[in-house]
């Protein structure tokens, strides 16, 4: 980790930076509590906001906390009692498993939003301009610090496990995304298939193979089997990349193909038995549904 004094010379930092940050420090004084309200506003674009900010005692915790580091940006010292202070924030988002992503993203948000303020203060100067310089470069130290906190803590964690403990998370990794790969293979493979299965279809309602009021249900019903694979395909994509994978996808195709399922056994009056145990079966998929997507909205 780089000592202050090394930071300050890679960003330019100098002495009249830190006094351009006094001069305005009034600003984060009176605008402390709106930015922690459009802060939260802000949070509310990230999905699992609630599981690092469970309750309303984490939430006031987490506000004071913040304010207090958005108003020591502009009066504090810049020195080694600093940045111990900024390491230790980032050792509590590594703590509490927060993406590095979600802090780069916020400090784009504090660093629009004091751009406004100082804009709407001090109108368009000069000294205007050396003052949010001033401050971008604050905002690439605090930044710098606490992602290197991330990288810090989880090298420490990766070396604290043995030789054996190393090769058994590679080969794991190496298999997670061969499998990973695979599923994505053979859900492109399977919706080729439906593709020339619709196609297929069409062409037996046309040629009069088929009932036009079965192969309509039928056609509709391998739709919608092709959407739910379409949107599965497109969640472990996402995995890949890194997102979390969501249950309610997984219900939504086996939703699509009980319904399909359904749609065809409608048509034959002597299947009533089946017909009432898949309707059974459709209900139950839809509630469990519905229930997953309130969960998820929650969050």
């Amino acid at each position: 980790m780089e000592t202050i004094e090394e930071l300050k010379v890679h960003y330019n930092w100098t002495r009249e930076d830190e006094e351009n940050l006094a001069k305005v420090s009034w600003i984060a004084e009176r605008y402390k509590e709106e930015f922690i309200e459009e802060f939260y506003r802000y949070l509310e674009n990230f999905s699992d906001t609630s599981k690092y900010l469970p309750d309303e005692e984490t939430r006031s915790r987490h506000k004071a906390k913040v304010k207090g580091w958005f108003v020591a940006l502009f009066t504090s010292k810049y020195d080694a009692q600093y940045l111990r202070r900024l390491y230790r924030i980032g050792e509590t988002h590594v703590r509490i498993g927060l993406p590095p992503h979600y802090v780069q993203a916020s400090m784009n948000f504090v660093r629009n939003y004091i751009a406004d303020k100082i804009t709407k203060e001090m109108g368009c100067s000069l000294e205007a301009n050396r003052i949010l310089s001033s401050i971008n470069k604050a905002l690439d130290i605090n930044l710098d610090v606490m992602i290197n906190s991330f990288r810090e803590e989880e090298l420490r964690l990766y070396l604290a496990s043995g030789k054996y403990q190393r090769l058994l998370i590679e080969n794991i990794r190496r298999v997670s995304w061969f499998f990973d790969t695979f599923i994505i293979l053979t859900l492109a493979v399977v919706g080729v298939f439906l593709i020339f299965w619709i196609v297929y279809e069409i062409w037996l309602v046309s040629v009069g193979s088929l009932p036009l009021e079965r192969g309509g249900l039928s056609i509709l019903g391998s739709v919608l089997v092709l959407y739910a694979i379409s949107e599965l395909l497109t969640e472990e994509v996402k995995h890949i990349r890194g997102s979390a994978l969501s249950i309610k996808v997984f219900v939504g195709v086996a939703l699509a193909a009980v319904i399909r399922k359904v749609l065809i056994i409608s048509l034959s009056p002597e299947k009533v038995q089946e017909l009432i145990t898949l309707s059974l079966v459709t209900l139950a998929l839809g509630v469990v549904f519905w229930l997953i997507y309130k969960v998820e909205s929650k969050t």
